[in-house]
């Protein structure tokens, strides 16, 4: 990918297509435009009636094809290669624009290639002919490899949403998910329980280890823990060596479950450098009309409670 493309904005792209876009106007009856920066993948045209595209190389060659390889091809080479997830709104998104219902083609989606991986493509064309019904004839556009931005864009997203010592989420997106799973509660009736532990003794072992030791240990408890859980389940940093475990669709006996077999893990997997740690643990299933802080406090004050056992 040029990586000149990575400083531009998503707005900058916008205009100097807009401008592409008067171009191809003007330049109607050609298969390709002369136009300084293109685009990185370069230009395609659609033949809509006789389902003919036409590409520049650069495109078939990022998903592992050769142009003079694959021939002449129509519309559907491109779109047997999308993602399941995106497939519907691509073909959505197209349909509204050749019925004349949005200004432009504009979409972002992934795309397979030939080794079975995806990347991301950018890309946005018009209708430049419609016979006079109104009918499309014929669309161009320009397309963009955006996978390094989309591996930027998702970097940037789990930095905000993480901790990022022990990767587990971080305490707004524990506030998030704990609304989401009382809404759900409270309109749909489905269960849910909050679990909340912390390592016995940290302070102790930060004091004689070091505060290095002190993080790998928190780094391979959260591990035990990612390992010990269900898929479902979900990890969050409170702060310090206070976490949470949102279980969802879960109620008291199975959450408690769920504790006995983690406790059961700490038990047989020695922590490096410190051995066996201890995990204090409080969990409970929500009670219909308690607040966050409510449901929180409850179960902080049975994680303490077991720290006196």
């Amino acid at each position: 990918m040029n990586n000149k493309l990575l400083t531009y904005t998503k707005q900058e792209l916008i205009d100097y297509i807009l401008t592409l876009e008067k171009a191809l106007k003007q330049k109607e009856d050609q298969l390709s435009i002369n136009i300084k920066w293109g685009g990185n993948l370069g230009q395609w045209k659609w033949l809509y009636a006789e389902n003919k595209v036409f590409f520049n190389a650069l495109k078939a060659r990022t998903i592992g094809y050769e142009a003079e390889d694959i021939g002449q091809i129509g519309f559907e080479f491109f779109t047997s290669k999308l993602h399941p997830d995106d497939y519907d709104r691509v073909m959505d998104n197209m349909r509204q624009h050749l019925t004349g219902k949005t200004d432009a083609y504009e979409v972002e989606y992934r795309i397979m290639h030939r080794e079975g991986y995806y990347l991301w493509y950018y890309d946005r064309g018009i209708v430049t002919k419609r016979d006079k019904d109104g009918k499309p004839l014929e669309l161009e556009g320009i397309v963009f490899d955006i996978t390094e931005s989309k591996k930027l864009e998702e970097q940037l997203i789990n930095y905000a949403q993480s901790d990022p010592l022990t990767d587990a989420l971080n305490r707004r997106m524990l506030f998030k998910e704990l609304e989401h799973q009382i809404y759900m509660n409270t309109y749909k009736n489905i269960p849910f329980s909050l679990l909340m532990f912390d390592v016995d003794k940290f302070k102790q072992i930060n004091d004689t280890y070091g505060h290095l030791v002190g993080d790998e240990v928190l780094i391979e408890t959260i591990q035990l823990i990612n390992k010990s859980k269900r898929e479902s389940d979900m990890t969050f940093r409170y702060g310090g060596d206070e976490f949470f475990l949102v279980l969802p669709n879960t109620r008291q006996e199975d959450a408690l479950n769920l504790v006995s077999r983690i406790q059961d893990v700490f038990k047989k997997t020695p922590i490096s450098s410190v051995g066996y740690v201890v995990l204090s643990m409080g969990v409970s299933q929500y009670k219909p009309g308690e607040t966050i802080d409510q449901l929180i406090n409850r179960v902080d004050q049975m994680m303490y409670q077991s720290k006196q056992k």
